[in-house]
C-alpha cells in the first residue's frame, strides 16, 4: 500500500499519542505495591492502617492483629491483598495488647474513629523489599 508522506506522518503521530496515553496509565499502575507488614516487636500489637490505593484518598483498615514477630501482607475482609500508591504516606496507629504496661504507636496523622475510640495515626516509615512491595515494621524499641 501506497499512502502519501502525509498519511505516514499522521500514522507516525497517531501511535506517538497512543504511546503517550499509555505510558502515563503504566507508571501509575506500576506505583501501586502490595503493602507488608512486620512486627519486630517482642509484643503482640493491634493496628489500624490508612492506606491509599486510588484517586478516591485514604481508606482505613482495621483492627489488624500481629502476635510477637509475626508478619504478612495487609487483607481486605474478603482477603483481597491490600495496595497503596507508592509517593502517599501510609499511616498508622498500634498499640500492643499484652498485660504488660501498653505501649503506643501514633503520631501526627489524620484521626481516625475505631469502635467508638478516636485515634491518632502517624506517618509511618517504608522501604521497597525485594519482591518490589512495601515493607513497613513495627519495633519497640
Amino acid at each position: 500500500m501506497n499512502l502519501p508522506k502525509l498519511g505516514h506522518i499522521a500514522l507516525i503521530a497517531a501511535l506517538a499519542c497512543v504511546g503517550a496515553v499509555q505510558a502515563p496509565m503504566q507508571a501509575h499502575a506500576q506505583g501501586r505495591r502490595l503493602i507488608y507488614v512486620k512486627n519486630a516487636c517482642q509484643r503482640p500489637v493491634r493496628v489500624i492502617f490508612m492506606h491509599t490505593d486510588s484517586a478516591r484518598g485514604p481508606k482505613q483498615q482495621g483492627w489488624y492483629y500481629f502476635d510477637a514477630g509475626e508478619e504478612s501482607y495487609l487483607r481486605s475482609v474478603a482477603g483481597d491483598k491490600l495496595t497503596q500508591i507508592e509517593d502517599q504516606p501510609l499511616y498508622a496507629y498500634a498499640e500492643t495488647t499484652d498485660t504488660k504496661p501498653r505501649l503506643h504507636w501514633q503520631g501526627d496523622g489524620p484521626e481516625v474513629k475505631q469502635d467508638g475510640g478516636l485515634y491518632r495515626t502517624m506517618p509511618m516509615s517504608i522501604r521497597i523489599d525485594a519482591d518490589g512491595d512495601i515493607l513497613t515494621r513495627f519495633t519497640c524499641e
